[in-house]
């Protein structure tokens, strides 16, 4: 008796289950995966915008300043020039689920304003930088001579 080729239907349904198991072992991993991306691209785009406040305090040769308003960060000369009338700044915009904040440790008010200042030379004011959104948390500390962020923690949803 010739035997026919081909797969029988207890190995399609034996590799159909093994592949089906094989995705639910996956699919969680691959979203932790998209979730940390996603947290560490928030964290670029702010360690971002403080390197253009760097950039524009060593270029421009005067202090200037991230202030924090509402639902956005702004970069302005720490003292404006006649010249600085409707000039337009950097900004970032955070949607309504981001909170960021920071924690200014060289400061010598107990509350300190939201400002964090750059200046002339490159150099900032030390802070820890917290960011909370839909993608998770971190936790950054800045260094006050390289204004560069490293991570001291973070968290993804």
């Amino acid at each position: 008796m010739r035997r026919r080729a081909g797969f029988t239907l207890l190995e399609v349904c034996l590799a159909v289950a093994i592949s089906v198991l094989l995705m639910f072992i996956a699919i969680p991993s691959f979203t932790g995966m998209l979730s940390k991306q996603k947290l560490e691209a928030t964290f670029d785009r702010f360690d971002e915008f403080a390197r253009q406040a760097q950039i524009l305090s060593v270029t421009e040769r005067r202090a200037f300043v991230i202030v924090w308003g509402d639902g956005t960060l702004a970069i302005e000369p720490d003292e404006p020039l006649a010249e600085d009338r409707g000039k337009e700044w950097p900004r970032l915009a955070l949607s309504k689920e981001e909170t960021l904040t920071i924690e200014r440790p060289a400061a010598l008010e107990k509350k300190p304003p939201m400002e964090w200042i750059f200046w002339r030379s490159g150099t900032c004011e030390p802070v820890i930088a917290s960011y909370q959104g839909p993608e998770g948390a971190w936790v950054a500390k800045y260094d006050a001579l390289t204004a560069r962020g490293t991570f001291e923690a973070r968290s993804s949803l």
